[in-house]
């Protein structure tokens, strides 16, 4: 997690206002602090659209198959005295 935040940090500081050594190593062009700041706003609502999906979207999804798994629409089963048994093609002889 502190590497995340590390990173997450730097990353921060060279899109918002990089120091001119980091500027000059890593051969950054300029771009006007608006520029920045829309790219700024940009990632955050990337990570809350993405942390979003992940608390919720994830939940409704996997509903949704286990709904489609119990509706037994994957395979063709039949049930005799609460036991599953898969259709055999051509029957039995």
């Amino acid at each position: 997690m502190a590497s995340v935040t590390g990173l997450s940090l730097f990353s921060l500081l060279v899109l918002l206002q990089p120091p001119k050594p980091i500027r000059l190593i890593l051969e950054l062009m300029t771009f006007p602090f608006s520029g920045r700041a829309w790219l700024a706003a940009f990632a955050l609502i990337n990570v809350l659209a993405s942390l979003a999906f992940e608390q919720w979207a994830t939940q409704f999804i996997s509903r949704v198959i286990g709904v489609l798994m119990n509706a037994r629409l994957w395979q063709d089963r039949r049930f005799l005295e609460g036991k599953a048994y898969k259709a055999v093609e051509g029957g039995m002889r």
